[in-house]
Order: structure tokens, then sequence, then C-alpha cells
């Protein structure tokens, strides 16, 4: 199952479609190439912000990014309930434990995400359909007190049956929740596409949408075998993998559904399934991709960002159970690595280190890795931003 910090990459698929003689940049919940199909929009369902980390406008266009961030601007929440799952994947690196966020203290949150500016809501975990009581209270919360809902991540794997998974989705589908599913799928996650295919077709009809899934793949590591299983998954759908945009898209007559790859982060026990060090530097992106969101830990603590660094003490903004969202917007301001990663950048991050003598093993195009090598390999006591700023 996927963590939350894989889920820089998830949230938002842009697209440069070139289709039936038009082409623009469309976020998907903008523009759905034609099926044969007629959809219904539900006013929750946004998918549109520029969350994915490569898919901003920057990355679209080549254009150089900005010398300053923005600062630490969160438009969505992002709960990870609990993290017990089905699966034992041989690259996650979340660690098991018996914590469970409680409703309440969750609800009471989203209270003071909404008058800080806190637009979506997503859920991600462990596996989030484990903890459906919490996600049905908190869908049914957001849905009335009008949020935009992101994503579901899912392994699609824990239901029994077919009639099973249906009255799962059946029920989340009337509370109200009209976001979208981000389904695991690749080699780390299984090589049979049996479920993962059963769960894309049964949301499909109950929301009656050919984009309500999309597909997200490691890669780094075993990549022969999740193309394999990406194909075989296609197969089972009855649809074909294609490229649309320069994305690769399983698609039908009435399937959507874009593949997102996701860096593997050599962290935790996946540390020995790849070198992430090489002789390209990341595009600094002011970790938009990853960051700009509240994510919120099973024991209520919370994140800037959903990358793979969130183990990090130092990434602690606050707590659901005695901070406000404008609490923890204030620590982050005054929080030193943090309002540097948001206003400065991890490549000036890295230029301020190296010239204090900080010598990298090399160059690495991921960022989050990056920024988890600082807090985990770094003394703390060099600076990574200069106190004037």
């Amino acid at each position: 199952m996927w963590s939350g910090r894989f889920l820089w990459g998830l949230l938002v698929f842009r697209f440069s479609v070139i289709e039936d003689g038009k082409s623009g940049e469309q976020a998907m919940s903008n523009r759905v190439p034609p099926v044969k199909l007629t959809l219904t929009r539900g006013r929750h369902n946004v998918l549109g912000a520029d969350r994915a980390a490569g898919s901003g406008p920057e990355h679209m266009t080549n254009k150089r990014a900005p010398l300053r961030g923005t600062g630490f601007s969160p438009k969505e929440v992002l709960f990870a309930s609990m993290t017990d799952c089905n699966l034992n994947c041989a690259h996650c690196s979340v660690e098991r434990g018996k914590a469970r966020l409680p409703i309440p203290a969750a609800v009471k949150f989203l209270r003071s995400c909404r008058k800080a500016g806190v637009e979506r809501v997503g859920f991600t975990g462990g596996e989030p359909f484990l903890d459906i009581e919490f996600l049905h209270a908190v869908t049914e919360f957001a849905v009335a007190h009008g949020f935009l809902f992101g994503l579901v991540t899912t392994n699609a794997a824990w239901f029994r049956s077919a009639a099973h998974l249906r009255r799962t989705l059946k029920e989340l589908f009337d509370r109200g929740y009209d976001g979208s599913f981000g389904v695991s799928v690749d080699a780390f996650h299984g090589k049979d596409p049996a479920k993962p295919a059963l769960f894309i077709e049964t949301a499909r009809k109950i929301w009656n949408r050919p984009d309500v899934a999309r597909v997200i793949a490691v890669k780094g590591a075993r990549d022969k075998e999740t193309e394999a299983v990406l194909k075989a998954l296609a197969g089972a759908l009855k649809a074909k993998l294609v490229a649309v945009g320069g994305h690769r898209v399983i698609r039908n007559d009435s399937l959507f559904v874009p593949v997102m790859m996701i860096d593997l982060a050599p962290v935790g026990k996946a540390e020995s399934l790849l070198d992430p060090w090489g002789k390209e530097w990341f595009k600094e992106d002011f970790c938009r991709g990853p960051g700009h969101v509240f994510y919120v830990l099973p024991n209520g603590d919370v994140k800037p960002c959903c990358g793979y660094a969130t183990d990090s003490e130092r990434l602690t903004i606050g707590n659901i159970h005695k901070d406000t969202a404008a609490k923890m917007l204030e620590n982050a301001s005054r929080n030193p690595f943090v309002s540097a990663v948001f206003e400065i950048g991890l490549s000036r991050v890295r230029a301020r280190l190296e010239r204090q003598g900080v010598v990298f093993p090399g160059a690495t195009t991921n960022p989050c890795y990056f920024c988890h090598h600082v807090l985990t390999k770094v003394p703390q006591n060099i600076s990574v931003v200069k106190r004037s700023q």
C-alpha cells in the first residue's frame, strides 16, 4: 500500500493533450477525452491543482522556476488515519503501529482548516479502506462543509469478494465522495491484475466516470516486471496501454485511467533497491509536488508535505490534538528548515550546505530523497538558511 510519502506525485495529473485537432494543457477534472458515456460530475471532484511533482507549469513548458517560493500555503489536508495494511510490500517504509486518528479530532481540525483557506481533503494510510468508519465520517463532514476531494489511495486488494467491494464503494458514494482513487499497481504490489481491474471497473460503474481511478506505479526498480503488470492490467480491463500527450493511459471506450509513475525512494527497507545518487540534480519546484499540504499522521502530528522525510521531527509543524490550522501555519513560518524549503528552495539549501563544507555522495534527481538525506545525514548544527531570511 502507498503511504503518504509516495503521494507527492499522485494527486493531480496534468496533460498536454493533442487530440481531435485540439491541444492544450488541461486538468483531468476539466477535460476527459471523448468516450461513449454520458458523464455526471460531482461538485466536490477537483483534480486540477498543481500538485504533481514534474507536472506543474514549469515542467510542462520547460520555463525556469522562480528564484523564490511563495512560502508554505496548503490547500489540502491529507489524512493517514492509521498504518494498518493488508499487504507487506518490499519497497514500503511505513512502520506499522497501533495508533489511530480519532474522528472527533479530525473533524475539529477540518473546521480550522476551512477557516485557514484549505479546500481539499484526501485519504492515505496504511490502507484507508481498513478504517472505513473514519473514511465515512470525514467524507460526510467534508461534503457538508463544502470541501473538495483529492484522492483515496488504495492497494485494491483489501476486499473479500466482488459483493464486498461493490457494497463498500457504494456506501462511500452514497456519503457524497466524488473524488478519485489512486490504485497501486506495480511489481511490488503483486502481479495478479484481477483485483485492481475489478476495483477500477466497479468504481467506474458506481461513479459513472471513466476517469474515477488512476494507476500509481513505482519506477526505478523491477521496472520490467512493472511494465508486464501494467500490460496485464490493461488486458484484464479489455483496454489498451497507450500514450496521450506524453503520458501513459489505460483506455477503452468507457475507461480513461492515467498511469502515474512515481520515483522509488531507497529509504527504510527499500534502501538496497536503488542507488539514488548520480550526476544530475533535481529541478527546483519549491516542493509544490509533495508539499503545501497538511499531512496528518495517526498520532495527530502534522507535516507540511507527504514526501519521504515525514518521519523527521524537524518537519513537524503541530498536532491536531492541540493546534489549529492557523497555529500550524505560524509554526511553519518559524521553522527554519520548513520555511527555507518553501521560500528559498532545496537547491539553495544544497548550495548553502556545500559552502559550509557538506559533501554529498553525488547528485539526485529526487528532491524528496535529498530532503530525507539532509534531515537524516547532515548535522543539525549546520544552518540551512541565513538568519536574516
